[in-house]
């Protein structure tokens, strides 16, 4: 005992140590007694609290549900009876009802049972308040950190066996609360100024620190008389470090839920955008499909004419023109069909070289007077693609370069080949494309030019047209000089590149054709090209009408799709019906090639399926190879056919 310190006996067998000067033993006793009340009191408001934060925790229904939510719930659960275990201990020990319970005395059985949960649970809200830090920044513990957790809740829970007095449980625990303190800290101060509910518990943790600090230097003090005081004020101040830390926990929780919830609106909104959009186009879609079979017709005829004049030298430049003009209408019509998700696009060999100048004769003369189109490709590069859809796409995508050019610039358009396709690309000499804009350039009705001047719909049909390729259109900068650079990748091998197979078809050995459309002037038109190539040909304005024709006796039927009265699916699936072989006689014809009807025909039948208008060579090719194949009797398998309309379910008839 060092000089100038006392010890008193006091009833009950403790022994108080304090300096000489001290109250008296009697004064002392109501003094100590005091200080014992008051520090109860404060250990139940304590443990009170925490089972408010726990209530709190259990109702709220945070959706989504924050990842540091059940950490922290079962945080405060552990707190909160571990203090309830210790606010029963001390009111036992202390005899908040009037008589002390020296079972509860310091070294008995049930005490060092009390205390060994106490340590454990804290340790537990120690390992949880550093878990749920983590969890609140985004992040996950560290290996080392997640295998101390178990090590320190076991040694805590043992730590009664060592010390059985509350001045060294106290004293071993500070320490292990420090150190959570400190973790947690380090791992939520970035986010302090994110949000203020982190900026609370940014600032409670160090109070935490602070305060398991102070608790350190009073049990190891050597004068407990003189630390009465604060040792009774103790759990006040846990008391105000657990409110703060709770406040600052429910806060960033709901914040950070709040942020999830505004992402989520944008989101939803996004979406809703989109669904309207889509809603928009296929309206478009359908109205469009309406309109190609009215204009497509008419373009027919056009286009049938025109190839008849190229015949006469004196008028072959401009019926090649008229030709070209009408492929642009019929591409027009098929790309704002492609808006809205449903478009067929048949394939077939294209050589880029014969494709590039049709992109170049078919821009405006006003695009090209100052400024030029240089052309790189390999000799005799191929692929296999829908023709005129690629080339609306690439003239687009030359017609905005030229826009986007200086006077004097030049536009490359080329082509390369890759392992996997082709990819074909233009380039410009202009100040090429922000990268903010890049992500919603091929949005439909997004536009970077002034009011008047574009409807932002062209990039969006091309983008259209290359996804149902299976393809891929982006943007990007130039090497080493300034300007735009898009590229289009087409998959397909080399391999399938070659020439078309319907160009060595012979003349058919059946040359009798049936015409079946409800446009007179279409089938005039093509009744003049089946007579220029050797074939006799017989009409019919209906399906109907063409059923009672002798089938069996023409080589090839040519049926347009949509007609009124049963249609060319109604004839279909009547042919079925009857007899499959009349169905490999037949070559189906379509102007309209984005309703739902076509395309879903499209997909279940294994005739095949040109389009209007014709290109006129192609069509007779094809119609030559149906008329050979019936007349040698090679017939694909009836069963078979069945089979697949079983599968594939049919439709009939198509409104007029």
């Amino acid at each position: 005992m060092r000089p100038g310190q006392v010890i008193w006996s006091m009833p009950g067998g403790l022994e108080y140590l304090g300096r000489s000067g001290c109250p008296a033993p009697g004064r002392l006793v109501y003094l100590l007694r005091f200080f014992e009340l008051i520090a109860l009191f404060g250990l139940f408001v304590q443990a009170f609290l925490a089972w408010i934060f726990v209530a709190v925790l259990r109702s709220i229904r945070l959706k989504p549900t924050p990842q540091a939510f059940h950490s922290f719930f079962w945080a405060f659960t552990s707190l909160a009876v571990g203090l309830t275990l210790m606010s029963y201990r001390f009111a036992q020990v202390h005899g908040v009802g009037g008589q002390r319970n020296v079972l509860w005395v310091d070294g008995q059985l049930r005490p060092m049972l009390c205390y060994a949960l106490y340590m454990g649970l804290k340790a537990t809200f120690a390992a949880l308040l550093v878990r749920g830090g983590y969890e609140l920044a985004g992040r996950r513990e560290p290996a080392l950190v997640r295998r101390l957790y178990l090590p320190v809740i076991v040694l805590m829970a043992a730590a009664p066996l060592l010390s059985p007095g509350i001045d060294g449980l106290l004293a071993i625990q500070a320490p292990v609360m420090i150190c959570a303190a400190l973790a947690a800290l380090a791992v939520i101060r970035p986010l302090r100024i994110r949000d203020s509910g982190s900026h609370i518990v940014y600032w409670s943790l160090i109070g935490m620190a602070l305060s398991w600090g102070f608790h350190a230097a009073i049990v190891t003090a050597d004068y407990w008389f003189d630390m009465l005081v604060p040792l009774s004020l103790n759990s006040f101040l846990d008391l105000a470090v657990q409110l703060t830390l709770g406040i600052g926990l429910l806060v960033s929780m709901f914040e950070s839920n709040h942020r999830r919830w505004v992402e989520a609106e944008e989101e939803r909104e996004r979406l809703r955008r989109s669904l309207e959009k889509d809603e928009k186009l296929r309206a478009l879609g359908t109205v469009v499909s309406g309109v190609a079979h009215e204009l497509n017709n008419p373009l027919t005829v056009i286009v049938g004419y025109a190839a008849a004049l190229r015949k006469h030298a004196m008028h072959e430049q401009q019926a090649r023109i008229i030709g070209e003009q009408a492929e642009r209408c019929r591409v027009i019509v098929r790309s704002l069909s492609a808006l809205a998700g449903q478009s067929v696009h048949p394939r077939e060999t294209i050589e880029f070289s014969q494709l590039a100048g049709h992109v170049v004769r078919g821009l405006g003369q006003e695009l090209l007077e100052d400024r030029s189109i240089n052309v790189e490709a390999p000799s005799s590069l191929s692929f296999r693609a829908d023709r005129v859809g690629i080339e609306h796409v690439l003239r687009n995508l030359v017609k905005n370069a030229l826009q986007a050019s200086p006077l004097g610039g030049v536009v490359t358009l080329g082509a390369r080949p890759l392992d996997d396709g082709v990819e074909l690309f233009v380039e410009d000499e202009g100040p090429g494309v922000p990268v903010s804009e890049r992500e919603r350039l091929f949005e439909p009705f997004y536009t970077t030019r002034s009011p008047g001047k574009g409807t932002g719909l062209g990039l969006s049909m091309a983008h259209s047209i290359v996804r149902a390729h299976h393809g891929m259109i982006s943007v990007g900068e130039r090497e080493g000089v300034s300007g735009a650079s898009f590229r289009v990748r087409i998959p397909g091998h080399a391999e399938d590149a070659g020439r078309d197979t319907l160009h060595s078809v012979p003349k058919p050995r059946d040359p009798r054709l049936l015409v079946v459309d409800d446009d007179k002037a279409v089938r005039t038109v093509l009744r003049s090209h089946a007579e220029n190539r050797g074939w006799q040909v017989t009409e019919a304005g209906s399906a109907e009408e063409a059923l009672q024709e002798p089938l069996h006796e023409v080589g090839a039927i040519l049926c347009d799709l949509r007609m009124p009265g049963m249609g060319g699916i109604g004839f279909h699936d009547e042919l079925h019906e009857r007899d499959a072989v009349l169905l490999e006689k037949v070559v189906f014809a379509t102007g309209d090639y984005s309703s739902e009807d076509t395309v879903h025909f499209e997909s279940r039948c294994d005739r095949p399926l040109v389009h209007k208008p014709f290109n006129f060579d192609h069509l007779f090719r094809c119609l030559g190879a149906v008329a050979n194949k019936a007349g040698h009797g090679n017939n694909s398998d009836p069963a078979r056919s069945a089979k697949r309309g079983r599968h594939r379910g049919q439709r009939k008839g198509l409104p007029s």
